[in-house]
């Protein structure tokens, strides 16, 4: 055994260099974000990059906190799994901050408030929460929207891996309504004529960025970097930015 005991030693440390010569990033956190959810992070057709409110707040946080950081586009549900099971160092992604999910994941100080909206087609008569029973909703599949929906007694919800995927089943007429954030809602009704935003939801939600359970200086840094930034005026320039038409 005492033989071997200099092998392993020196073993570990050329495992040691090896990592810190492939690690070049290692600096570098993972950002998980679903890009399906615009105005706030969404792939630009022409460029191909992720972009939107939540991209250029954590962008200015990143900054601001000197911290060196890659996003990762992932699906929804992956997303929270990941942050709870440590695969991603941060999550920014129009999340809502719940009891349900502070048991496996911390999360910053609240950076957004929205609601839960109902969004049906112009010709609906659907006029408030009590309309969506008996009819056929459509939310995206583990998000607030869907919680909310799915508590009406009565109403059909149908999930879908990403919100535009629900907008396109309501306006060809598969579903009778979409429950989703407000601000996403904005943006689908501006650009589709044929949709109108009907009612909110009694509910307000706060947008907060996510961690893993246990990283408490990355939260400390990024919660006074976001702190600095809203003193800033940072928040209120990208609402002008991606919220305001």
């Amino acid at each position: 055994m005492k033989k071997l005991l200099p092998i392993a030693i020196i073993m570990a440390l050329l495992c040691s260099l090896l990592f810190a010569a492939c690690g070049t990033d290692s600096g570098k956190i993972r950002v998980a974000t679903d890009a399906t959810w615009p105005p706030f992070e969404y792939v630009d057709t022409d460029t191909k990059q992720i972009v939107g409110f939540d991209i250029d707040l954590f962008t200015e946080i990143a900054e601001r906190a000197g911290i060196e950081f890659e996003f990762i586009n992932v699906e929804w549900d992956p997303l929270l799994a990941g942050v709870a099971q440590g695969t991603y160092d941060a999550a920014i992604s129009s999340i809502t901050i719940r009891e349900d999910r502070l048991s496996d994941m911390d999360f910053s100080d609240p950076y957004f408030v929205a609601k839960q909206i109902i969004v049906t087609k112009t010709d609906s008569d659907i006029s408030g929460v009590s309309g969506l029973v008996g009819k056929t909703v459509g939310v995206q599949t583990g998000t607030t929207g869907d919680i909310e929906a799915s508590a009406v007694e009565g109403v059909n919800v149908t999930g879908y891996d990403e919100i535009g995927m629900a907008f396109v089943a309501l306006r060809s007429g598969q579903l009778d309504a979409v429950v989703c954030d407000t601000p996403v809602a904005s943006g689908y009704v501006s650009k589709y004529s044929d949709l109108k935003a009907v009612t909110e939801f009694p509910t307000i939600e706060e947008y907060g960025i996510a961690f893993p359970k246990g990283n408490d200086e990355l939260v400390q840094k990024i919660n006074e970097a976001l702190a600095e930034a809203i003193a800033d005026g940072v928040i209120d320039d990208l609402i002008q930015k991606w919220l305001v038409d």
